[in-house]
């Protein structure tokens, strides 16, 4: 910032005229300074004003913006969001303090992702949640699949062990009961009787992939992202405990007041309202015990 100053002064006003300049000067610097910095109101150094919300391709967005947006704005807040392409991003993003919060991924992911990466992320409330759905590709029903048919999953740990325990509500294969379900891999599958082969890709691949392949068992959100409906797959994910999608912020956040507003929004009739409407994509959602 360059500050020009008057070029003549009468030398009985040059130290009082010296000092209302310097006054000015931190004034303006001052003022410039709080325009440029956020505001420091939350433990992570986030903007209490404009929330940043991190999310991935379908439909967690919407249930932002139409069950808990209209609250946070009555309370004096706006949002900015902020879309991600895969599952790894918007955690990093978080930790780093580029959002504020995000919502696109289930307490076991979460948890997982955390651990693996040392990183102080936690959950402040779980939402209704899209689940998983076989989706058929090539094949015609899953009761006629071909010898060794191919089936697309998830290739990060906990979506893979998740699709794997789908195929087997499914009655497609069933896993080791001597192994943790929640750590299963392809190796743990003890009876295959249909010779499944499987194809480990990107959760956000999926929806592309399915013309490929026999089936895919596909993430919720990235089927309705794809225009998929859940409604047309083979078979839907039973949700159980540690599978509903939560918002998650840094630990230092858990008790902000962004935080807390966005968690007491979450358990309001305004929001079970949207969420309910039979009209809404959301009401065929799986409902957490805490709903």
């Amino acid at each position: 910032m360059t500050i020009r100053t008057a070029s003549h002064e009468t030398p009985a006003g040059s130290r009082s005229s010296r000092a209302r300049r310097a006054a000015a000067a931190l004034v303006a610097c001052l003022a410039v300074a709080l325009l440029i910095l956020p505001g420091c109101t939350s433990a992570g150094g986030s903007n209490a004003e404009t929330i940043r919300v991190g999310v991935c391709a379908g439909p967690y967005q919407d249930m932002f913006e139409q069950a808990i947006e209209p609250s946070l704005t009555e309370q004096g807040y706006s949002v900015k969001y902020v879309e991600f392409s895969d599952y790894v991003q918007p955690n990093n993003a978080l930790a780093d303090g580029e959002i504020d919060l995000n919502l696109f991924q289930h307490a076991t992911y979460l948890e997982s992702f955390s651990k693996q990466h040392n990183l102080d992320l936690a959950s402040i409330v779980e939402v209704p949640t899209a689940a998983m759905g076989v989706f058929l590709g090539k094949a015609g029903s899953l009761d006629q699949l071909p010898p060794n048919a191919t089936v697309a999953i998830p290739n990060d740990d906990t979506n893979l062990s998740r699709a794997l325990r789908v195929l087997q509500q499914a009655g497609l294969i069933t896993l080791d009961a001597s192994v943790d379900p929640a750590k299963a891999g392809v190796n743990n599958i003890a009876e295959n009787p249909r010779g499944l082969s499987f194809q480990q890709v990107n959760a956000e691949v999926l929806p592309t992939v399915l013309d490929s392949v026999d089936v895919a068992v596909i993430n919720g959100n990235y089927a309705i992202g794809a225009g998929l409906d859940l409604a047309d797959a083979a078979y839907v994910e039973q949700l159980s405990e540690g599978y509903y999608n939560v918002i998650a912020v840094q630990g230092a956040d858990v008790d902000a007041e962004f935080a807390q507003a966005v968690k007491g929004i979450v358990q309001s009739d305004a929001f079970k309202s949207v969420i309910d409407d039979p009209d809404n994509i959301f009401a065929g959602f799986g409902k957490p015990s805490s709903y």
